[in-house]
């Protein structure tokens, strides 16, 4: 065998080795709630959808980017920013608690607004081994989203 041929492959096994021997580096993430334990933690979501009347005068696009932070003790915390109409708008919830029973659940989160106090009803269902939750809005916006757990 050639020194060259016998250069190639110990190059080749070297690299195999690595590949099989390299694990990649995470960040400490809290561990992921157990089947029928409460949610916990921090999720991305993004939604979109439709407010229609009486609402607004006539039906409006409307989306949202955000995170939700939910605690095992049924409160959870909505930071997000809404665009309504192309109106943009950053807030927080000032109240939000959530119910959680095999897999579906219910949130209810209120926000401070110039003219009163909104309240904005989700359902929802957890999906992808309670990693991801798909969830719609359930009064007069027509919309739906996904939120992953981060």
């Amino acid at each position: 065998m050639s020194n060259r041929r016998r250069s190639l492959i110990t190059t080749g096994a070297a690299f195999s080795l690595a590949a099989v021997l390299w694990t990649p580096v995470s960040r400490a993430q809290e561990p992921l709630p157990m089947k029928g334990e409460p949610m916990r933690g921090v999720w991305g979501f993004s939604a979109s959808g439709t407010i229609v009347p009486p609402a607004t005068p006539a039906p409006t696009p409307a989306a949202a980017v955000g995170l939700m932070t939910f605690q095992p003790t049924g409160t959870c915390v909505i930071d997000d920013t809404i665009n309504v109409g192309g109106a943009r708008q950053s807030r927080t919830s000032c109240s939000c608690t959530y119910f959680l029973e095999k897999g579906r659940g219910l949130i209810t989160a209120t926000f401070d607004d110039v003219d009163g106090p909104v309240t904005v009803p989700l359902s929802f269902v957890l999906v992808d081994h309670d990693r991801e939750m798909r969830f719609i809005r359930t009064d007069l916006g027509v919309a739906e989203g996904v939120a992953k757990l981060q």
